[in-house]
């Protein structure tokens, strides 16, 4: 028995000797791993390792758990979040307003007795004279002294995840927060000194119980230097194999130049792609206008022609008739009727092509079979109108669906005028992004190369090449006429 007393006593003070911690001022040292009392793993005692003898014992009903090797090997001390706490004899934490504390632990969850699920890790709180309090939760930590509260934002402190906190009171005034040796923020604090008080350890007393573990305090009567601080925090990361915080290494610089590269390459892409959008805005515009203008043209030189020289064709038959007789001005009468029926039907077309109700190529055709069964009806040829169905997809332009029309319209009425055919086919298909018009007959035929300059052809191959197409004459005298015209979509 008594060697297992020396042995234990021992391995504590070589513990104590062997730990690189500064052993001026300091205030107390409790360890998982040294120094527990316990029974079937359910804690009883805590005792200090400071020389002090400022032992931590159980102050409620229920007792924290011992959990062997919950910190790469080491012993923790749970607290449930409900109804646990511990405390120390009393002393005087912070003497001279001044006092440093390094607290290993982690959250297992929110608080059972917070409403906002705040656990306490160390107090003085519901003691005598000043008191203060030392909290986190998910967001933040939290020092309470009583009189005015100072929440402290970090990135997040996860749950389930070691950390190692570490205040320092560097003046009357304010505290240093340290996490994972890395300072993080200073804060202000009431100028207040606390009075002699026992420590309590996971609650303020009665709430606000810790739901988590604790591997190791160490509290220091004194603000203890920079490298001290970093000595203590660098054994504690050490010997527990706790990862420090991810931060940028030497390569900072790379990172920062990285950064304003990506961002000037953003805005220079960005900057061309508006101005490139925008002239292409412009640019379409432009040739929106284009188009109008040159179907303005178009109308007006069709009206000009066609229709303007109808009435002036009229007025001049008109003025014929009135010098002559009655019986005499027959001709000019019925020329008068036959012309005016021509530009009615003529102003027909126009006002059905410029109508943007009719736009697609299955109108246009629906169109076309009314008004060559009009055209050809007492013509005495037998005829035949082959078109496709379905073609609603297929979107025209107004000098697309008025040349078509035309073009076809002048075909037939060529044939009908000079071919003495007794048989006509009319035929359309769509293939490759093109329309394919056909008009054959069975007529006399004639000769290309004599005719090739007549008014009739030369509109109709004026016309196709307006629209991109193609146009195919095949006739020999007695052989009939077959004319094929390809427009492009």
């Amino acid at each position: 028995m008594k060697l297992t007393v020396a042995f234990f006593v021992f391995c504590l003070i070589s513990t104590v000797v062997l730990a690189q911690v500064p052993r001026n001022s300091l205030d107390l040292w409790l360890k998982s791993d040294t120094g527990v009392l316990f029974t079937s793993n359910r804690v009883s005692g805590w005792l200090d390792l400071s020389g002090h003898h400022r032992d931590a014992e159980v102050s409620s009903a229920v007792r924290p758990e011992l959990v062997p090797g919950q910190l790469n090997g080491f012993p923790v001390l749970r607290f449930n979040g409900a109804d646990i706490t511990m405390q120390t004899k009393p002393f005087r934490s912070f003497p001279g307003k001044r006092g440093t504390v390094f607290l290993v632990f982690r959250l297992n969850g929110p608080s059972y007795t917070s409403g906002s699920g705040v656990s306490t890790l160390i107090s003085t709180y519901f003691g005598n004279g000043v008191t203060w309090q030392f909290c986190a939760s998910p967001d933040l930590y939290i020092y309470y002294d009583g009189v005015g509260s100072e929440g402290l934002p970090l990135a997040a402190i996860k749950t389930k995840a070691w950390e190692v906190a570490t205040i320092v009171r560097s003046s009357d005034t304010t505290f240093d927060l340290y996490r994972k040796g890395e300072i993080r923020v200073n804060y202000r604090v009431s100028n207040n000194q606390p009075d002699s008080n026992v420590l309590r350890i996971a609650s303020n007393g009665r709430l606000e119980v810790l739901n988590g573990d604790i591997a190791e305090i160490i509290l220091y009567g004194r603000t203890l230097s920079k490298e001290e601080i970093q000595e203590v925090n660098a054994y504690l990361l050490e010997r527990y194999h706790i990862a420090l915080p991810e931060v940028p290494g030497n390569y900072n610089w790379i990172y920062f130049l990285t950064g304003i590269l990506a961002i000037i390459i953003i805005a220079i892409v960005s900057t061309r792609y508006f101005a490139q959008r925008k002239l292409r805005k412009k640019i379409r515009e432009f040739e929106e206008q284009e188009r109008l203008n040159r179907e303005r043209q178009r109308i007006s030189r069709e009206m000009h022609d066609d229709i303007g020289a109808g009435l002036t064709q009229i007025i001049l038959m008109s003025e014929s008739a009135k010098h002559k007789k009655p019986e005499e001005g027959t001709r000019e009468l019925e020329d008068i009727a036959a012309t005016s029926r021509r530009l009615v039907s003529s102003m027909s077309e126009i006002i059905w092509s410029l109508n943007p109700e009719y736009k697609t190529l299955g109108q246009l055709f629906a169109y076309m079979r009314e008004q060559l069964n009009r055209q050809l009806e007492y013509a005495g040829i037998n005829f035949d109108l082959q078109f496709p169905e379905n073609n609603e997809s297929v979107i025209l332009r107004n000098e697309q669906r008025r040349n078509l029309l035309l073009v076809t319209k002048e075909t037939v009425n060529n044939v009908i005028k000079h071919s003495g055919a007794g048989n006509l086919s009319v035929t359309a298909r769509v293939e490759k992004q093109k329309i394919i018009m056909q008009v054959e007959d069975d007529g006399r035929g004639f000769d290309l190369n004599r005719v090739s300059g007549g008014n009739g052809l030369r509109n109709i191959r004026h016309r196709v090449e307006e629209l991109g197409g193609q146009l195919d004459i095949s006739t020999e005298p007695g052989k009939g006429c077959r004319i094929r015209f390809s427009v492009p979509l």
